[in-house]
């Protein structure tokens, strides 16, 4: 009987599911609600929850190059009585100390501080600026520059390692330099409202989400700030808005609470507000260069109901992107999803045991290709993409790279006969059945009936994932 062949390409564009799974990688740290992780230059990672129970003021440190983590306990924070939750920003200088930021009621008494290893005490800093809450969230730039957002208003600004914070005024800066920003298409709101993301990209780009004035940037370290949608006046006229742009999905977006990028450092963000204009899951992607927006695939209807579902998304050196989905009533799939180009996403829960269903944890970091996820039952997940770190980009083609003959892959001259080609086949239970290097034909006919995938990996073309299906 002639055989049949099938080929099915990965539309989610997405690094072999079956070959990476997260595992156990500390265990025995305290329970508590919505963990907070930041990793330092020297690797060091710290731990703590934003609601702790018994173990208020605590944070945890261990190293991400230890093959298990091992947490030790700082010194107690000492906590203001009007605290209102217990860590809420959790950062760190590029001396690897510690910052935290929390809210706090009473504006008289300290809401930021920062640990000292060589005093082993932890200090209070102070901004020029007192927010009435406090620090809701903090990023570290390459440079050493430390940008804290609070609630409300401001982002604030430290330039000698968070030993002291300035405030600026983004939302005044944005409304005397692009007057037709305020109020916003659908909040109505003639500031900012709360900084809810701040973030940091490839090119040094900082990036603030807000609670009601969508996403703006700044190009000069925090002195001048820019609408995320880039068209968001109309052509001459600053006066107007441009109700038309296509970017207006991230000036309305609303609770702008996680902003990650691409390796090309393209934005992915999610917001309240999006259900408005149509995206349901209310995740969106915008290229930076062409100056569009697109709701991002992959997601069930629903998955993610409110802006702060997905407080962080984080990005490795190979570009692989993840972000937690969240708590939603009703939905299913929840957990955490990743992708390599910011568009397409995929469930990936795999490995993970205890307490993360229904959990917006918030707690995501990445240390070079680590990747490292906190559920509130005080364990720490990781997963390690650095098998693929080699791979400068992952490239995917619409256009299949081979065809199928009755009895052979045949490749097409995408690839370079004079770089360096490894194809491996793989069966559904992840055992590599045949592996080869070089162009031409790949045989199959040993192959039995069943589902197989392809991995490519070409020093000119990329790296792909391809499957398909072998029936007699």
């Amino acid at each position: 009987m002639k055989r049949f062949f099938s080929l099915v390409l990965f539309c989610s564009l997405l690094i072999m599911a079956h070959a990476q799974t997260w595992t156990l990688w500390a265990d025995g740290l305290p329970q508590g609600v919505y963990p907070r992780m930041t990793i330092s230059p020297n690797h060091d990672i710290f731990f703590a929850y934003l609601g702790a129970g018994n173990h208020l003021g605590e944070v945890y440190k261990a190293n991400t190059q230890s093959a298990s983590g091992s947490f030790s306990v700082l010194p107690v924070i000492p906590r203001p009585s009007s605290i209102q939750n217990n860590i809420v920003a959790l950062g760190h200088n590029n001396d690897n100390e510690p910052i935290v930021g929390i809210y706090r009621t009473d504006v008289s008494q300290p809401w930021l501080f920062k640990y000292s290893f060589s005093k082993q005490k932890w200090d209070t800093i102070t901004s020029d600026v007192t927010p009435n809450l406090g620090g809701h969230c903090i990023t570290t730039a390459p440079d050493g520059t430390i940008y804290m957002g609070v609630r409300w208003a401001f982002v604030h600004i430290s330039t000698d390692g968070g030993n002291s914070f300035k405030a600026v005024d983004e939302s005044a800066n944005i409304a005397k330099n692009y007057p037709c920003y305020y109020p916003t298409l659908l909040n109505n709101s003639i500031n900012n409202g709360a900084i809810f993301t701040v973030e940091v990209d490839g090119n040094g780009r900082v990036y603030a989400g807000s609670e009601t004035g969508g996403i703006v940037y700044s190009d000069d370290k925090g002195k001048n700030w820019h609408p995320a949608d880039f068209f968001a006046c109309k052509g001459d006229s600053l006066q107007f808005k441009d109700s038309f742009s296509a970017m207006m999905p991230m000036a309305v977006s609303g609770n702008a609470a996680g902003i990650g990028f691409t390796k090309d450092n393209n934005v992915v963000w999610t917001g309240t507000d999006m259900w408005r204009i149509g995206w349901k899951n209310k995740m969106g992607f915008a290229d930076m260069t062409n100056h569009t927006t697109q709701e991002v695939k992959g997601l069930p209807d629903y998955l993610i109901q409110t802006g702060q579902q997905v407080s962080k998304i984080v990005t490795t050196t190979n570009g692989t992107m993840y972000f937690h989905s969240g708590p939603s009533n009703g939905s299913t799939q929840l957990g955490i999803y990743r992708s390599t180009d910011g568009i397409n996403w995929e469930l990936f829960n795999d490995g993970i045991t205890g307490a993360n269903d229904g959990q917006s944890q918030g707690s995501l970091v990445t240390d070079g290709n680590k990747v490292f996820m906190a559920t509130h039952d005080g364990k720490v997940f990781m997963v390690d993409v650095g098998d693929h770190s080699g791979v400068s980009s992952f490239v995917y083609s619409k256009k299949t790279p081979f065809t199928i003959t009755d009895q052979f892959l045949v490749f097409s001259k995408e690839f370079n006969p004079n770089d360096q080609t490894l194809i491996s086949i793989l069966n559904s239970s992840a055992q590599t059945l045949i592996k080869t290097s070089g162009c031409g034909k790949l045989s199959i006919s040993t192959l039995p009936p069943g589902i197989y995938t392809c991995v490519i990996n070409d020093q000119h073309w990329g790296y792909g994932v391809y499957r398909f299906v072998k029936t007699e």
